[in-house]
């Protein structure tokens, strides 16, 4: 019993000490934490510059949106089926003679063992 609670207090207590100095120290200096205060405007002054970003905002709005001035994209001409079948066979063929010529690779790692000459 007494060394469960031997173990059990030894952990409790390196938690609490992992949290307690895990915590900042707090060093910042209140007066320069701050931002500088900003002058105050009149309402004069925020009236121009209202105008300006309405100005600015009305051309905005007037100019291209967003997918304006995008064309479509032109239809490519269709195919019969039949078409794209005989254009897959006559791919197929060459491929499968320029297999069997020996010029395509067999892809992989260039140094694999299967690659090496004997």
């Amino acid at each position: 019993m007494r060394k469960i609670v031997l173990t059990a207090g030894i952990a409790l207590v390196q938690m609490v000490a992992i949290n307690a100095f895990a915590q900042s120290s707090g060093d910042a200096d209140p007066a320069q934490a701050k931002s500088p205060p900003t002058p105050k405007t009149t309402p004069a002054e925020r009236a121009e510059a209202r105008g300006e970003r309405k100005a600015a905002g009305s051309q905005a709005a007037r100019g291209p949106q967003i997918g304006e001035g995008q064309s479509e994209p032109t239809p490519t001409a269709k195919t019969t089926r039949k078409e794209r079948k005989a254009a897959n066979a006559k791919r197929r063929a060459a491929t499968r003679e320029a297999n069997k010529a020996g010029e395509l690779s067999r892809g992989g790692n260039a140094d694999a063992p299967e690659k090496q000459k004997p």
